[in-house]
């Protein structure tokens, strides 16, 4: 029965298949056609034997990939000059294949032996070849060989005589590379073959084709360049090119302008439609002036660009590209006395009856009036005013190099810089607050540029924002309402964006140092001082109360008449802030009654730590418990001498450690038994492991965290690290099963590294490193355990040396960082689902790191596993010199939900596993800690995160 229903629903079905219904037919099926890509060659290596062929198809795909191949050394390049010899011999090639390898030549020979067999047979090509391409190619080689180290002149007045026979053809390419060619061999010396050269490149910047002109003008170029001195009528050509109707010449006649201007500045032009003269600096300047209004944007942006890089112009031409209007119609008037004279040699006086009926009546011909040639009239304003992009940016650079040269004009420029502040495009707003700040110290802000410029902090850029509190800290404000407007324009720009917490108070600091007199008149409405009544004491934790204390006591130091005027929990307040943040509050010589009992005395912190280095490399001769007894409390003062004299920090941490290294070398050397691990108890192995692990995480920060050291500190580092290489080698062959073969390379690396650096400095080697050389240079096969066997005595014989004077602590820098936010008392909860990401947003400053790509976030999740991240290089900037900020969000995830809110750590690492090459890399006997290449900049920051399990839908 189940068979039958079956068999009918199955019969059903295929009936319901053959229904054909009717009405349009249905549209053709889509089909993807697939192409498959040809495979990409490997240019790496080229084999000349792919040249030993005449068919061209077969010939330029060799030829093309031998161009790849470039450069060639050696062997190889004889090989493939030879090759390329035969088949320029062979005339039956098609001519594209004689041009490629024509060019082929002249990249690969550098050498005058080679060069001269080669040039003859190019040479002999030019006589029999009837292909333009070919001959323009063979007069470009040709130059190209006449140039190989040493230049031989014969062959390069055969070449200037070869592209001269050539230079009344009617072809372009071959006009173009003759051109090219005598403009480069053109010779220094005045003669007969400069003054040909000279007529030929004059005569042909008015050639019919463009690209002909072009090549002169470039070639006039290239021959002012060796100091060839160019004829008056080069600037009159170059003049008239400037209204040629291609991009191309005008590109090439403004740089010959400029050179032109440059090599002669003083030299006197006519005016046209005139009997006066101008300089030539200044006509050259008005003529590129007149460039800026071009049709070409490329052009337009080239003027611009080269409007900044001229100097010793008259004043009244750059006065005159701020003004759109003409000055006098850019007509002479004529002085009082001249036109006396005038009316006294014609005969005629003036009978009073009519007005103006003395005036100069000179006769203007309509065709010598011209609305377009204005000069300099307005071209700054122009290019800044210009719809593109690139054209505001370069009149922008414009006007900052010439302001920088010119008080006068940087306040003239003032206004249009302002208003460059309104331009819809970020990228020009940035670059008119970066002209600004270069310029800030020729200008003084009136209030209602002050009120312009401020709009800007309302700027949702980051970059705008911080770079105007730059600008404002640096400039001089004109008035003390100015300041106020200031100072309440910062404070509101705390309170729109808070993150510019750091940045407001930098600016504000300088602010205070800039202005004390201005910032005294308002210290008793900025602090709320009556002098009658006592007002309520504002808290610590208000962010603006602190932007202006930091206004307020960087102002006092230089005008000390504001400290009377402080109230007593102001003082409070600044010895809170002193211990806090040291770097944004000075110290004030406040009075005995005044004075707050935190402030630090200072003390001669410096011979401390010299007195403290000193106390260490005494005691050589001491016993093993009393140099371990002294090298710990070295390490503990050194520690709190760091936190105590910031100048000194790095160099305090950097004696420190190397102090901590030779605690740990004595602890391990003084272990019993610590050359046989296996005879210890598991609490003794385990002890001497981890100390063996941590003095090889110390020399590895010494190595790499402090820079700026003497060669001595550096030879000191270097010493210290081959010692504790040459101690885990030993460790490892007598403690261990496994291959020391990695660890014994490692050490050899570094030994001929120090042995080199040594040589290269002059420096010499202590005991230790002379029986180290000696004996290594006897073994015929450094095997681990005959290295071991060598630096087991040595290390034994000679302790660590103690570090000496440091020659310039002041001067050490350390690696550092700080994170900023997310701030480390933190209760806010980062809530996601499990297997998704949240952002956590990291604000933090990075100092003194050798290398930017090094920096890594490290995320540690309570599950004590840790995630490496590599910050974009577009969110790390830099601040200062050395100082970084880092502005990113880190993306944190979890796999599985928890059940609460756990805290996840960050913070800032270098990761130097690359350039550190370790063993456990190159071997896979065994695994190297990841840590070990891993230097920590911050202590980790802690922030809750909470990952909550996927809810499904009903």
């Amino acid at each position: 029965m189940a068979a039958l229903l079956k068999k009918r629903a199955l019969a059903e079905y295929c009936q319901t298949q053959t229904i054909v219904e009717d009405g349009p037919k249905p549209a053709p099926t889509k089909r993807l056609h697939l192409v498959r890509r040809s495979k990409t060659v490997d240019h790496s290596e080229f084999s000349t034997s792919s040249l030993d062929t005449t068919d061209p198809q077969q010939l330029l795909p060799a030829l093309v990939s031998l161009h790849s191949s470039l450069p060639l050394t050696g062997d190889s390049q004889i090989e493939v000059v030879q090759e390329l010899m035969k088949l320029l011999l062979n005339d039956t090639l098609p001519p594209f294949i004689t041009t490629k390898v024509l060019a082929l030549l002249a990249n690969i020979i550098t050498s005058h032996a080679q060069a001269q067999p080669v040039f003859e047979e190019v040479m002999r090509v030019a006589q029999r070849t009837k292909s333009k391409k070919v001959l323009a190619q063979v007069i470009h080689s040709a130059c190209a060989l006449s140039q190989c180290i040493p230049p031989d002149p014969k062959l390069q007045d055969q070449v200037i005589q070869l592209a001269l026979s050539h230079i009344t053809t009617t072809k372009f390419i071959i006009l173009v590379r003759s051109l090219e060619a005598v403009g480069t061999l053109c010779p220094g010396e005045t003669g007969r073959v400069q003054s040909s050269i000279m007529n030929t490149l004059i005569e042909h910047t008015s050639h019919q084709d463009n690209r002909v002109r072009t090549a002169a003008f470039n070639a006039l170029m290239v021959v002012q360049e060796k100091g060839v001195k160019l004829p008056a009528e080069v600037y009159d050509s170059a003049c008239k090119a400037l209204s040629d109707d291609y991009q191309c010449v005008r590109a090439a006649a403004l740089f010959l302008i400029k050179v032109a201007a440059e090599s002669d500045p003083e030299r006197l032009v006519p005016i046209p439609d005139s009997d006066l003269h101008m300089r030539l600096v200044d006509h050259a300047f008005s003529q590129i002036c007149n460039v800026v209004n071009d049709i070409n944007v490329r052009v337009r942006t080239q003027a611009a660009s080269l409007l900044g890089s001229m100097s010793g112009i008259s004043e009244k031409f750059l006065q005159q590209t701020l003004d759109k209007k003409l000055m006098s119609n850019m007509r002479r008037k004529p002085s009082a006395h001249e036109r006396a004279l005038a009316m006294l040699s014609s005969g005629e006086w003036s009978s009073g009856k009519r007005w103006a009926d003395d005036a100069p009546k000179e006769h203007v011909e309509a065709d010598s009036v011209s609305i377009i040639n204005t000069g300099s009239c307005g071209a700054n304003v122009h290019g800044l005013e210009d719809e593109f992009l690139e054209v505001r940016n370069a009149a922008l650079d414009a006007i900052c190099s010439l302001a920088l040269n010119n008080a006068q004009f940087a306040n003239q420029s003032l206004d249009f810089l302002v208003d460059m502040f309104n331009d819809e495009i970020e990228e020009v707003r940035l670059k008119a607050i970066q002209v600004l700040q270069q310029i800030a110290g020729h200008i003084i802000l009136r209030a209602d540029q002050l009120e312009e410029i401020l709009h800007a902090l309302k700027d949702a850029s980051l970059d705008i924002r911080e770079s105007l509190h730059t600008f404002l800290g640096t400039t001089v404000l004109s008035t003390i309402s100015s300041v106020k407007i200031c100072v309440s324009s910062l404070l509101d720009n705390l309170r729109r964006y808070p993150q510019d917490r750091r940045s407001i108070h930098r600016c504000l600091r300088h602010v205070g140092q800039n202005h004390p007199i201005h910032v005294q008149a308002l210290v008793s409405q900025l602090l709320a001082v009556h002098p009658y009544f006592d007002g309520v004491e504002p808290s610590v934790q208000d962010g603006e109360y602190i932007c202006k204390l930091i206004l307020v006591l960087n102002a006092a130091v230089q005008c000390p008449t504001i400290l009377p005027l402080l109230e007593q929990h102001t003082i409070r307040h600044y010895a809170y802030l002193r211990d806090t943040i040291p770097q944004l509050v000075p110290v004030l010589k406040l009075g005995e009654d005044r004075q707050p009992s935190r402030e630090v005395v200072s003390t001669n912190t410096l011979r401390f730590l010299r007195e403290s280095m000193q106390r260490v490399s005494s005691m050589d001769q001491s016993s093993t418990k009393m140099r371990m007894t002294i090298y710990q409390t070295v390490h503990s003062d050194l520690v709190k001498l760091a936190d105590i004299d910031p100048a000194l920090s790095p160099a305090a941490h950097f004696a420190a450690l190397y102090t901590q290294c030779m605690l740990l070398f004595t602890k391990i050397l003084s272990t019993r038994n610590w050359l046989t691990p296996s005879s210890l108890s598991l609490q003794q192995s385990g002890a001497l492991k981890s100390n063996v692990d941590q003095l090889l995480k110390h020399t590895f920060r010494l190595r790499h965290a402090f820079t700026n050291l003497s060669p001595a500190e550096e030879a000191s580092i270097r010493n210290l690290r081959v010692r504790t290489l040459a101690l885990q080698l030993v460790y490892v062959v007598h403690g261990s099963t496994g291959s020391a073969l990695g660890l014994c390379d490692n050490f050899l690396e570094h030994t001929e590294a120090l042995h080199r650096y040594l040589t290269d400095e002059k420096l010499s080697a202590d005991s230790f490193l002379e029986a180290v050389f000696a004996e290594l240079s006897q073994l015929e096969e450094p095997r681990p355990g005959a290295v071991a066997r060598i630096l087991q005595p040595l290390l034994l014989t000679y302790p660590v040396p103690a570090l000496g004077p440091i020659t310039n602590p002041a001067q050490v820098h350390m690696c550092s960082a700080e994170i900023i936010e997310p701030q480390p008392d933190s209760e806010t909860i980062h809530k996601l689902s499990a297997g998704l990401v949240v952002g956590v947003h990291l604000d933090s400053e990075i100092s003194h790191i050798p290398d930017p790509s090094t920096l890594r976030i490290r995320v540690a999740y309570p599950d004590h596993s840790t995630h490496l991240i590599v910050p974009p290089r577009n969110h790390l900037r830099l601040v200062s010199p050395g100082t970084y900020r880092l502005l990113t969000t880190v993306l944190i995830s979890a796999q599985v939900s928890w059940s609460e809110a756990c805290h996840v750590g960050l913070s800032l690492v270098l990761d130097l596993s690359d350039q550190e090459v370790l063993s456990a890399r190159r071997h896979s006997v065994a695994k190297a800690d990841d840590s070990a290449t891993i230097i920590q900049l911050v202590k980790p920051v802690k922030v809750l995160v909470w990952p909550k399990s996927i809810r499904k839908g009903i």
